[in-house]
């Protein structure tokens, strides 16, 4: 599946990790504790987000082959699969990827996120 990161332009330094490739359909799922709003971009049972200096860590950690953990996005190296998530909202379903499209995506991440200043 190949990955892409989108500028969240209204929300000024933030920026989310979501499918290239989808159809752009929302919809409603229950939950135990109501609903939650479902997109096809999304690639894990929740959004993997942040400001970029967190971007620059999830590109580190894949080029390092080593996780990184922050409020909401994180990434973790497991041998030849790449797991994403949210750790504030992850219940359940990571967004697996192989090292080749993690690594498409952290190339990307370079490219088109701003680097910041300061890294948290």
């Amino acid at each position: 599946m190949r990955l892409t990161v989108r500028s969240c332009e209204w929300m000024g330094d933030w920026y989310v990790i979501e499918r290239a490739e989808h159809d752009g359909r929302t919809w409603m799922e229950p939950t135990p504790s109501g609903a939650s709003l479902q997109c096809s971009a999304r690639f894990s049972d929740a959004d993997v987000e942040g400001p970029a200096a967190e971007m620059h860590l999830i590109a580190d950690a894949i080029e390092r082959r080593s996780s990184a953990y922050r409020k909401r996005c994180a990434v973790e190296v497991v041998g030849e699969e790449v797991r994403f998530f949210s750790p504030r909202n992850t219940v359940g379903e990571h967004g697996i990827v192989t090292l080749a499209e993690a690594d498409a995506l952290a190339a990307l991440i370079r490219q088109q996120v701003p680097t910041p200043l300061v890294t948290p």
